[in-house]
């Protein structure tokens, strides 16, 4: 492949990579419309489904209103055949001269009813200009078709069905889609973590980490269950509703939504108040979940201090500081259902001060009005009682996505994808021959003033062995750090084989080049099989087992029931300290790097662990470069190159053991300190 194909091949994979992991939203809102156009079908399904439960909502209003005038037709049609009911009423209440004299001869005569069409006519006129009465039966009219009382009532019935039916399929997209959010939502935020410099987890505390992973996610994900239903359907219902009441009569539908607009600014106002006070709750917690994590790592510690006493103690201080804010902040957020009860009742009553003030003359227009938006109302009710849950938790979900956002920014320092031909798209090992730092320069992220680092200028060759040696602080362990590329902010430049930049290479390629031991044996919970297998996860049980053989661990392994399959406990908690290193190094055997870097592999051992440990580790240095940093001066007496650091962060002295020994200098302090204690 030539140059320019394979570099537009990588940066097109940055491209997508970078996709598939940035979160480019922030707030609850932004990513309720981020994930819903992610996944647009189950969204607009779900969207319809909730369009046709408030249809069916507001088809309710108008059953209502139509039964209702059927039962007060029917009423009437009893009351005109009474002719003792109708002499009372008649000189109240008819005022139209013709009808007056109808009923005066029909009073007067011998006749058991009265004439049905006169009947249909008084009912139109004076109550309800839809109904139709022929003798036998009332109905009124919907879509060309004659429709009587019994029949409305089975299609209520078969509304609420319907509605029943509408909802539970719009429950369950928003369910899917919530399980779709959750997952999506955690593989970014892993995704992101994994790729963060090293210097973001120096700023964050674990806990504070894994509160994001797991509550926020699952904040929001919970929110995409109900809060797009919710508000989705207050939005199609409230407005059908009002064109609903509007249409049974505009002033008293007018006047309700005057009212309403007051309670939600209302509303809107308290939300807006408490959202900063929630947000330092929520900050105020994730301090006390972050002390719970930390004692429970320093476990050990606290039981060999005896201070359990002092941490309960302190602990309990901290917690109950948190409580008393909460407690204070209940208060605040209370205000909320209270209002939404409070802004319930006031609709409620609204139909019925608002009907007595407009129809105080009119009973039966009263009547109308009162069946009417008393149904309206009820749908009107019921999302906003589930509006409650909503506004309450509205400021700690926006929190939730705001620290997703966050992490899920990931700067594009942060991909590191090469742009060299070096690298092929398979990330293959690269053949290092000599590695150089010029003029380096460092400082961490966290204290950008003080040089841990200070003009470093060395070269490491091919095949050989060097050891880094100095006092706690010297930056020993620092250089390695930024050869696994922990770090990339340095000044100057690192080179590979005096051609390629280090932080031009892509950072699997290099990481797939070399191969790491760290002071702490970092152990996976899982099997032995799987552990040793994480350095190259493509090689054979015979392979596994042949580098347990070179480590000189495989018959510890095969002393154990399960063997390769025995599964340890997270870090390996029931290994010693040896048995975790010749597990890594067996891992390094697998791996086969041309390149070690060794940080203190040895110091937490003790001397025979550690003359047993370093005896593997020889063997794994034949063919191989070599940089180990080192505690112990004994254990680089064969090192073919040794640096000196001394506490200003320079190199005080490099030369083989021998020629260190025999001068006068801080090599020759140390070991003599070393073998005096």
């Amino acid at each position: 492949m030539k140059k320019t194909e394979l570099l537009q091949a990588n940066l097109s994979k940055k491209d997508a990579f970078a996709e598939n992991l940035k979160l480019k939203t922030s707030g609850f809102w932004s990513l309720w419309f981020h994930y819903w156009v992610k996944y647009r079908i189950k969204a607009f399904f779900c969207i319809l489904f909730i369009f046709f439960v408030s249809a069916f909502s507001v088809f309710n209003i108008f059953i209502a209103q139509q039964i209702t005038a059927i039962l007060t037709a029917e009423s009437l049609v009893n009351t005109l055949n009474n002719k003792e009911l109708l002499a009372l009423i008649i000189g109240h209440y008819v005022t139209d001269p013709e009808i007056y004299e109808a009923l005066i001869n029909f009073l007067n005569s011998q006749e058991q009813s009265l004439d049905y069409q006169l009947i249909n006519q008084i009912i139109n006129i004076f109550y309800f200009s839809f109904i139709y009465y022929d003798g036998s039966q009332i109905t009124t009219t919907f879509l060309g078709i004659a429709i009587s009382r019994m029949q409305w009532i089975y299609i209520l019935i078969s509304d609420i069905i319907f509605l029943v039916l509408f909802m539970y399929a719009a429950y369950s997209l928003c369910g899917l889609i919530s399980e779709e959010v959750h997952t999506d939502l955690k593989n970014k935020l892993i995704g992101a973590l994994l790729i963060k410099e090293i210097d973001f987890y120096e700023k964050r505390t674990s806990s504070e980490i894994i509160e994001i992973i797991t509550k926020d996610s699952k904040n929001i994900a919970d929110q995409f269950k109900v809060a797009p239903i919710i508000i989705i359907y207050i939005l199609f219902a409230s407005f059908g509703a009002l064109g609903m009441l509007f249409y049974i009569d505009m002033i008293v539908a007018s006047l309700m939504i005057a009212l309403m607009l007051i309670i939600f600014c209302i509303l809107l106002l308290v939300v807006f108040l408490i959202a900063n006070p929630v947000k330092q709750s929520l900050q105020k917690r994730s301090k006390v979940d972050a002390k719970i994590v930390e004692k429970i790592l320093a476990i050990r510690l606290i039981k060999t201090s005896g201070t359990w006493k002092e941490e309960i103690s302190d602990f309990q201080t901290n917690n109950n500081q948190l409580n008393q804010y909460d407690k204070k902040l209940n208060f605040g957020i209370s205000i909320i259902p209270a209002i939404v009860v409070g802004a319930v009742g006031c609709l409620a009553l609204s139909s019925i001060v608002f009907g007595v003030f407009v129809y105080n003359q009119d009973t039966t227009k009263l009547i109308t009005v009162f069946s009417s938006f008393t149904a309206g109302i009820i749908v009107m009710i019921t999302p906003i009682f589930q509006l409650n849950t909503i506004l309450q938790s509205i400021s700690t979900t926006n929190n939730s996505a705001k620290n997703i956002s966050d992490i899920c920014a990931i700067e594009e320092k942060e991909f590191n994808f090469q742009t060299n031909i070096l690298l092929s798209a398979n990330h293959s090992k690269i053949d290092i021959e000599k590695l150089s730092f010029k003029n380096v320069d460092f400082a961490y992220p966290s204290n950008p003033d003080k040089k841990v680092i200070k003009n470093l200028t060395i070269e490491f060759e091919q095949n050989k062995t060097y050891a880094f040696v100095g006092p706690s602080g010297c930056g020993k362990s620092t250089v390695t750090k930024l050869l696994l590329k922990f770090y990339k902010n340095y000044k100057g430049q690192i080179f590979i084989n005096n051609k390629y930049d280090l932080n031009e290479i892509d950072t699997e390629t290099w990481i797939n080049s070399i191969g790491y031991v760290d002071q702490e044996p970092q152990i996976l919970s899982g099997t032995v099989l799987e552990n040793i297998l994480y350095a190259k996860k493509s090689a054979t049980t015979a392979e596994v087992i042949k580098a347990c053989k070179k480590a000189k661990i495989h018959e510890l392994i095969m002393s154990w029931p399960n063997r390769y399959n025995t599964l340890l406990s997270e870090q390996g908690k029931q290994l010693s300290g040896g048995q975790k290193q010749r597990l890594v190094i067996a891992r390094m055997f697998l791996k086969d790097p041309s390149f070690l870097i060794l940080d203190e592999a040895t110091s937490a051992l003790d001397n025979i662990s550690e003359q047993e440990i370093t005896k593997q580790l020889n063997k794994l240095f034949v063919g191989k470069t070599v940089i180990t940093v080192a505690h112990r001066l004994n254990t680089v007496k064969s090192y073919d190159q040794i640096f000196v650091f001394n506490a200003h962060q320079e190199i005080a002295q490099q030369g083989t053991f021998e020629e260190l020994i025999s001068v006068e200098g801080l090599f020759k302090e140390l070991y003599l300190i070393e073998n005096s204690m």
